[in-house]
């Protein structure tokens, strides 16, 4: 959690622009690696369904060690590097989903308040989205 204070709705529109921005930049870079990564994933899981199949038996995969909640994975693949880059992806499309509707709320409001000045905002974070916003007069 934290406490952010901001001089004004323009000023806090200025942070999430700056954000949502980041994640856009965060999201392109890490979908280009899955890209280049995703290819040599599939390669080797057709080799491993391959070689199951001739086999007649069920591969092991991953190595994963638990470490009280923190999961190591030893020797990782491509296909687990892709798994972990799909899950952040999607983590972080989730983040621009909440934080572009944040924007469209934050500029009605700010639309509906432009009026009012001498007013602080202090915005309650938690990993960095704004769950609370509490209007204070300016001191």
């Amino acid at each position: 959690m934290e406490l952010l204070r901001f001089n004004s709705f323009e000023e806090f529109l200025r942070h999430l622009n700056a954000q949502i921005e980041q994640t856009r930049s965060q999201l392109s870079e890490l979908l280009r690696r899955y890209n280049e990564i995703k290819e040599r994933a599939e390669r080797l899981r057709s080799i491993e369904e391959r070689l199951s199949k001739a086999l007649g038996v069920k591969l092991e995969s991953v190595n994963e060690i638990d470490l009280k909640g923190l999961k190591l994975v030893v020797g990782a693949r491509p296909t687990d590097e892709a798994q972990v880059l799909m899950e952040v992806i999607q983590s972080l499309k989730n983040r621009l989903e909440v934080l572009m509707k944040l924007q469209k709320l934050i500029e009605d409001i700010a639309k509906n308040l432009r009026e009012i000045s001498d007013m602080t905002l202090l915005v309650e974070t938690v990993n960095d989205i704004p769950v609370k916003i509490l209007l204070c007069e300016a001191k």
